[in-house]
């Protein structure tokens, strides 16, 4: 009896459902406005989430396509596996993240970067509306990249405090809980205004 329960415990300890989501966070940030002095940055509130949650993170700015493709292939190098959060924090529409003003990548785009190799992580666009590109799209996305699960907002999110605690909201639920959709029904259970208010979506 000893010796099944000591082998139960050790396989729990390698099966990624025994663990909270979320070990840390990667973060791809774009330029939010075209005048560089401005200098509102999501380092801000990856700092109070360390700070509150302990939970740590490596931020990377991207000015272009191939800076993104290269810090998205770091990302999913096997030193980075305890970063588990992918948070690309990026101007968005349905489907798109805005580099800028002229450059965008697509959802087939980013999927091409990451070829399958995100597994058991979650990606996270920080941005207003990519996540009303349709469902199927969307569905197709988190099994092609291999991802747990993909989340973000349906609709326009503005940089005010409602949007940052919510996202300090998520990066914690994603921290705490080990099964996939339980931050998911956490958040919309504890905090269903700003779900519904920020058209929040989570597909696992």
């Amino acid at each position: 009896m000893a010796k099944t329960s000591s082998t139960t415990t050790a396989a729990a300890g390698r099966d990624p459902s025994a663990r909270p989501i979320a070990a840390g966070v990667f973060a791809f940030e774009g330029d939010w406005d075209s005048d560089l002095r401005k200098q509102w940055s999501i380092d801000t509130m990856l700092e109070a989430v360390r700070g509150f949650s302990r939970i740590k993170y490596i931020h990377r700015d991207i000015g272009t396509v191939p800076e993104l493709e290269y810090y998205v292939s770091k990302w999913l190098q096997k030193r980075y596996a305890g970063y588990q959060v992918g948070y690309f924090g990026f101007h968005g529409d349905p489907g798109n993240l805005w580099l800028d003003g002229k450059r965008h990548v697509s959802l087939e785009d980013l999927e091409a970067m990451i070829d399958g190799r995100a597994q058991g992580r979650v990606i996270h666009f920080g941005s207003c509306s990519v996540m009303r590109a349709p469902e199927e799209r969307l569905r197709a996305f988190r099994k092609n990249t291999k991802a747990r699960a993909v989340v973000g907002y349906r609709k326009t999110v503005y940089d005010d405090l409602e949007l940052a605690a919510f996202e300090l909201l998520l990066l914690e639920a994603l921290n705490r809980y080990r099964q996939t959709s339980a931050p998911e029904r956490h958040l919309r259970k504890s905090h269903g205004y700003l779900c519904d208010k920020l058209g929040f979506e989570y597909i696992c």
